[in-house]
This record gives structure tokens, C-alpha cells and sequence, in this order.
């Protein structure tokens, strides 16, 4: 049974994940006002939780936003993209990070794929991988984050750390 901390917690990541694919959508930008306050609020929900669940969610946000960064230098993400997942993974907490983490990245994968089909690059894709592609990535983390949510919630099955 998730506690009324995890509830919120869990209920703020949708609220900004909904608000961050809107405005991804239409502009391939995730603002700041929607991602710092995840960055914030995370490890002061968790202080409810005590001592450990703040230096998880700290951890939490320190891992994601150092591998995003890697990915960011690389291209491979945008700077909103890095931030919107390290606050999405920190309310989430832990184990429930994981889960958010692989599915973002699986289904970002399938986002890939289907925008080179709608652009009639699938085979290129295949070849190499397209540069200068902007995904709205923030699709991929909001239904990265609702699949982690109904395996820790409804659908156990979905989990997949156990």
C-alpha cells in the first residue's frame, strides 16, 4: 500500500508529466518553471519518509541528471528532457526509479522508430542513427512514468524490478 507521501509525490510527476508533453509537443522545449520544482519538492516529500528516503531521492536526482548529462553532451537528450526525468524518478523513489527509467528508455525507442517511419527513414535508422532528429522525449518519460506507476500501483505485473 503506497503512503498519502507517494500518493502526492506520484500525483505531482503526472501533473508535470502531462504539462511537459503539452509543451514539449508543441514547441520540443520543457520549461524550467516545470522541471525545477520537481527538483525541489522531490527530497522534501521524501522527508517524510525520513532521513534515508531524502538522501534516496537526492541520490536519485544526482545519478539521473549525471547520466543525462552525458547523454545531453552526446545529443541524445535535451537539457528539459534530463531534468523532467530526474524529477519524475526522485518523486517516483526508489525502487519505482528503475522501472520509470527502463520503460522511458524503451519507450523512447519506439517513439524513434516511429518518427523515422512518418518520415520514411526507417532504414536509415537502422543504418545509423539520425542526428538533428528532435523527439518530444517528454512522451517517452510521461508514459515511461505511467507504466511504473501501474506496475507499483494496479498492475504488478508491469513491475519490472522486483
Amino acid at each position: 500500500m503506497m503512503s498519502i507521501t507517494h500518493i502526492i509525490a506520484f500525483a505531482l510527476a503526472a501533473v508535470a508529466c502531462i504539462l511537459a508533453v503539452r509543451t514539449d509537443l508543441a514547441s520540443r522545449r520543457i520549461p524550467n518553471a516545470i522541471t525545477l520544482p520537481l527538483l525541489a519538492v522531490a527530497p522534501l516529500l521524501a522527508a517524510f519518509d525520513g532521513w534515508r528516503a531524502v538522501f534516496a531521492a537526492c541520490g536519485i536526482i544526482a545519478a539521473v541528471l549525471a547520466i543525462g548529462a552525458c547523454l545531453h553532451a552526446a545529443g541524445v537528450l535535451g537539457g528539459g528532457d534530463v531534468k523532467l526525468l530526474a524529477g519524475v524518478s526522485a518523486l517516483a523513489g526508489y525502487p519505482w526509479c528503475l522501472d520509470v527509467a527502463l520503460y522511458t528508455g524503451i519507450c523512447g525507442g519506439l517513439l524513434a522508430l516511429i518518427f523515422a517511419a512518418a518520415r520514411g527513414e526507417l532504414g536509415g535508422l537502422i543504418a545509423r542513427l539520425p542526428t538533428g532528429v528532435r523527439l518530444p522525449y517528454a512522451l517517452a518519460i510521461g508514459t515511461g512514468f505511467a507504466l511504473a506507476t501501474a506496475g507499483a500501483t494496479v498492475f504488478p505485473a508491469l513491475r519490472i524490478v522486483q
